[in-house]
């Protein structure tokens, strides 16, 4: 896997990428430590007895694809027949031409699962319940989704 920033465009297959992945990380580190924060502070108010991690803050050094990251991405000449887009918590569905969103704009799906064979959504707020669109609850709704996946063979 290589991470990349922003894409910035495209053109005839090509993907220009902003240069600031690396702040994007250090600015996700960051809320992340601050969660790691609230979640101990909470553990001693409460005065609960929990182990510490000591590891759950110690940061990997950057790999090469953030030190070095890349500016364009040739699509083709990578042989890459496939983008994932994680777009974050803006949501805008707006670039979905097809008939899956109701009035407001939003999809209409239950449990991710669209009217639309092979169209699913993921990681939506309350998608199936309050953990939807966060990390430790999004694989509940994912295993949901691979089971209906794997059920149409």
């Amino acid at each position: 896997m290589t991470l990349l920033g922003r894409a910035t465009s495209a053109h005839d297959g090509v993907l220009d990428i902003a240069p600031n992945l690396a702040e994007s990380l250090s600015e996700g580190d960051a809320v992340y430590t601050t969660f790691l924060d609230l979640v101990d502070d909470h553990v001693r108010q409460s005065g609960q007895d929990f182990p510490q991690e000591p590891q759950a803050r110690v940061l990997p050094p950057d790999p090469p694809c953030v030190t070095k990251p890349l500016r364009q991405l040739d699509l083709r000449g990578e042989d890459i027949h496939a983008v994932i887009w994680a777009t974050g918590y803006g949501v805008d569905f707006g670039w979905i031409d097809i008939p899956v969103l109701d009035a407001l704009g939003e999809p209409v799906h239950r449990h991710g699962i669209t009217k639309i064979p092979g169209l699913y959504f993921l990681g939506l707020q309350w998608l199936s319940r309050m953990k939807s669109s966060f990390l430790s609850g999004v694989g509940d709704d994912a295993a949901v989704l691979a089971d209906h996946i794997a059920a149409r063979g």
